[in-house]
């Protein structure tokens, strides 16, 4: 018998609605669903994949496991798993306290409604402010840019909007990552593109590659990595130069312009140019055309994030945003003001914040948590350093933080070191290869979520319900039944509340108490986060493609002048860009190893889908063949890549879209092992090349994953004939 049911795909950001297909109590299709999506029937591959994945590929999980003393896995039920867990961790705390204890949440907790919910609710209940994320390895340096300069209520301007949009060290059609951090829709990005330049908007990419976005590009700059801050600020200069700055916008928002001044006035377009290698009239045109735009949008992808000098990277991105005005203003139609959690959008500045230099801090460092999470790369030595509060337990929610950290001779000693292990997953990935305990959890189309994640980044207002389609394997529990069932062993409260990030747990007024006796009813803790709405949950149930609201237009609302500012150039970004200015190049090193992104994959996920498979049988070292010429290296050959930190091989292939003096390999591939094999290894894993312990950002101790100055050579032999096979 074959039915049909709607769902959400919950691999990414864009929440990409979906049609199912299933036979005799199987999924058995997947395709895309534009009956009410703001993005039409749009689905990249990893929706085909998901389906896979619930069907057994890349050998899912069907039984929570117990590692033994001899280093091998058994299976065991999941309510005896939490009956032990509750137990060990009753243990520490009794002995240890909280601080013992830590959460990690990974990318696969993102898009897990009621599962990251109730975990933030567990770690409230526990009183532990040791939660770290996949946040603070990622893009946290936005975060710190939000915290150091401050945020415009208001927000960026929807890409329907602009007529300017310059994406930075971002490749949406890839990543489908856009709003709020940078232009476009992360649900078909291309096509958001396109109809932005049918109405006349001019759009610039600033990458190394000319990535699949640059297709649309009016302009693309290929500076070499690491140098966005100073890009950036002689873009700033030539605004402060020609007094094309968006002046109305900048008198009555944003301070220290004369301090700014000072800063950037050394960052001439020609000193730049020759430090980013790209031509001056690229850096002059971009601010003009940044002068001239009427609604400009400037905004950057994990580019500028992952390499040197991160944090002053996105701070002067969103500092010529700030200067041409890029946000939207009163009177503007806000397309999308929320539906599960309606806001009304105000022209005013929230002031900077700053949250890491007040409150618990961590243990190893003078550094409190930016948004309510400590910096993830400080949590090995906040295992490993002897003293009370040490981190003797780590809860890890549907991540990898062992592959995502780099670093594996920092890492993975660290985690061994351990008392309790447990990895809340659905693949046997290299963290749960490490845990004491691994609990089996159901998938996306076996549990009830919301598209809570996506409601105030969708384009137009727009909610969807999704509720279990398929049963979930007989050994599988929901995430949320794992928190749920620790927390009533523990005789914890939970309450459940509608949580975003920048707000604390604990400070959120009201919430549903949750019965510990007994398990709650999914859809009765459904129906109260559609409470405050404006679509409620039993109308979400009754149309399950998805609901747009119908109501009056809304707009930006003026606000009067409370004297907060947007701080564009504080003491320690002015510290900041003269270090860079005085920054000496490390000519001990040819190349830039950058990292991508593949369409297949996301972070570690799908890296073993049988399609992913099939077209990237290697995480290949994609070089300019211009390069490879001169180095005496052949499309396939073996070469040896070189950092300060580490050494991987790699396999070679020509890529004429990589500019000169760069590297570009996939992240997150490859096992932690040392390299001895990329085929056998399926590539190689480029954290190896990066330290935990050197280069990292201020704030927020974020790791160089990308931009590392590395060196190439041909180490001997080539890809075998097998791997060739498999890509034709």
């Amino acid at each position: 018998m074959q039915t049909r049911a709607k769902s959400f795909c919950r691999n990414c950001g864009a929440l990409c609605s979906m049609e199912l297909t299933i036979e005799d109590g199987k999924l058995a299709g997947v395709s895309a669903d534009g009956s009410a999506s703001p993005y039409g029937a749009y689905m990249c591959p990893k929706g085909r994949a998901s389906l896979d994945f619930h069907n057994g590929a890349e050998g899912r999980l069907l039984n929570s496991l117990r590692r033994e003393a001899s280093g091998a896995f058994s299976e065991l039920p999941a309510a005896r798993a939490l009956d032990e867990i509750a137990a060990r961790l009753a243990a520490l705390i009794a002995e240890h306290g909280p601080r013992s204890v830590a959460f990690y949440h990974g990318t696969g907790a993102y898009r897990s409604v009621l599962g990251a919910l109730l975990e933030r609710a567990f770690v409230s209940s526990l009183g532990s402010p040791n939660f770290f994320s996949t946040m603070t390895i990622d893009q946290s340096a936005k975060w710190v840019t939000a915290g150091r300069m401050g945020v415009m209520a208001s927000g960026k301007p929807s890409t329907r909007d602009i007529d300017l949009a310059v994406i930075v060290g971002n490749n949406p059609l890839v990543s489908h990552q856009t709003y709020p951090f940078g232009p476009g829709e992360s649900g078909a990005p291309g096509k958001s593109f396109a109809a932005a330049r049918a109405r006349g908007a001019r759009i610039v990419v600033v990458d190394p590659r000319r990535t699949e976005t640059a297709r649309y590009a009016d302009l693309l700059i290929q500076p070499l990595p690491g140098h966005d801050a100073a890009l950036f600020a002689a873009v700033a200069h030539i605004l402060l130069r020609d007094g094309t700055c968006n002046t109305a916008f900048c008198e009555r928002f944003v301070t220290q312009l004369d301090r700014l001044a000072e800063a950037v006035a050394p960052f001439t377009p020609e000193l730049v140019a020759r430090r980013a290698d790209v031509p001056v009239e690229q850096i002059e045109q971009l601010a003009r055309w940044l002068g001239e735009a009427e609604r400009p949008f400037v905004g950057s992808g994990s580019g500028p994030s992952m390499s040197a000098h991160s944090n002053l990277n996105d701070h002067m991105i969103e500092t010529v945003n700030a200067l041409v005005g890029g946000y939207r203003r009163a009177g503007d139609l806000v397309r999308n003001p929320g539906t599960l959690k309606p806001r009304v959008c105000i022209e005013t500045v929230v002031p900077p914040q700053r949250s890491w230099e007040r409150g618990v801090k961590c243990r190893t460092a003078d550094i409190g948590a930016l948004y309510g999470e400590f910096p993830t790369a400080l949590l090995p030595q906040e295992i490993l350093v002897p003293g009370p509060d040490r981190i003797r337990a780590l809860i890890v929610f549907g991540g990898n933080p062992l592959t995502a950290l780099g670093d594996p001779a920092r890492a993975v000693p660290a985690f061994a070191d351990l008392e309790l292990l447990v990895s809340l997953d659905a693949r046997m990935n290299e963290t749960a290869r490490m845990a004491h305990y691994v609990i089996a959890t159901s998938q996306h189309f076996e549990r009830h979520d919301l598209s809570i994640p996506g409601d105030s980044l969708y384009p137009e207002a727009f909610a969807q319900y999704a509720p279990p389609v398929v049963p979930g394997p007989a050994g599988t529990i929901h995430d949320w039944e794992f928190f749920w069932g620790v927390a009533s062993r523990l005789k914890l409260p939970l309450t459940l509340k509608y949580w975003n990030y920048g707000l604390s747990y604990d400070a959120i007024p009201g919430g549903l108490p949750l019965d510990m006796e007994r398990a709650p009813d999914p859809e009765d803790m459904m129906r109260y986060l559609c409470e405050h709405g404006d679509v409620s949950f039993d109308e979400l149930r009754a149309n399950p493609g998805g609901v747009r609201p119908v109501r009056p237009p809304q707009y930006v609302k003026a606000a009067p002048d409370n004297g907060a500012r947007l701080e564009l150039c504080p003491p320690d970004v002015a510290a900041e860009l003269h270090a860079v200015l005085e920054e000496v190049v490390d000519d001990r090193f040819k190349y830039r190893l950058a990292c991508r992104r593949i369409l297949d994959a996301m972070n570690s996920a799908y890296r073993d889908s049988p399609q992913t498979v099939r077209k990237y049988p290697l995480n290949w070292a994609y070089m300019n063949p211009d390069d490879m010429r001169e180095d005496g290296i052949d499309d396939n050959a073996l070469i040896e890549i070189q950092s300060e930190s580490g050494r991987i091989l790699g396999v070679a292939r020509a890529e004429s879209q990589l500019r000169r003096g760069v590297v570009s390999m996939t992240h997150l591939y490859g096992s932690l092992a040392p390299s001895t094999d990329p085929y056998a290894q399926r590539g190689s894993h480029t954290g190896r090349l990066t330290s935990l312990q050197k280069h990292l950002e201020p704030i927020n101790f974020m790791p160089r994953f990308s931009g590392i100055p590395v060196n190439i050579r041909r180490a001997g032999g080539d890809v075998p004939a097998a791997a060739l096979l498999a890509t034709i």
